[in-house]
């Protein structure tokens, strides 16, 4: 285990290409928008080759940020973690690591100025901030499915894919987001082996 934290942060670069393979060249978000398109025949909301680029790009940045997020919250598992044990500082600290480094890896693959890489941290902590709320709420016994809607993922791309019939596009997005969240946690398995 010392020798596999000690190389841990190299695996975040590892992750980070993994997901953006994922996504560009498997076409992530061509194949949930063609989907939806001829779910709901709408193929008014492609409107072009532009549409369409700043839909891939855009979704999909969308989709990096579930991603991270997920992976973050299945990464204690990977010390023999359980839910609501603490982790040591050492294993904090090589989760902390690997972020730097799969955050980095993206802002390398993506070309991102300073402002792409604040603006990605800004949307980073949304999204990990709805992730903790959601987790207090559940072991609240509080009922979370009305303000599931508004999980930054889901309202985001709802928006994004079909601001007109925005109750079918949060359907869709819905469940997209469902398997983004299997996919990032089979990403990281098969990263860290």
């Amino acid at each position: 285990m010392a020798r596999a934290r000690k190389l841990f942060p190299i695996y975040g670069s590892a992750l980070a290409n993994t997901m953006l393979l994922a996504i560009e060249r498997d076409r992530m978000v061509d194949r949930f928008v063609a989907a939806y398109v001829a779910l709901h025949d709408r193929r008014g909301i492609l409107g072009g080759p532009a549409r369409e680029r700043e839909l891939a790009e855009t979704i999909g940045r969308e989709i990096l940020l579930a991603m991270i997020v997920e992976a973050r919250e299945a990464l204690p598992a990977f010390f023999g973690g359980k839910e609501g044990r603490k982790l040591k500082p050492e294993e904090t600290q090589a989760i902390d690591s690997f972020f730097l480094e799969l955050l980095a890896a993206l802002a390398r693959a993506q070309n991102w100025n300073a402002d792409d890489r604040r603006q990605f941290r800004r949307d980073l902590a949304l999204y990990s901030d709805f992730s903790a709320w959601r987790k207090r709420a559940a072991k609240g016994g509080k009922r979370i499915v009305k303000s599931e809607e508004e999980a930054p993922f889901i309202a985001r791309v709802a928006l994004l894919l079909d601001p007109s019939m925005l109750e079918q596009a949060r359907h869709a997005a819905r469940k997209f987001h469902s398997g983004v969240g299997v996919l990032a946690r089979k990403f990281l398995r098969k990263t860290l082996g």
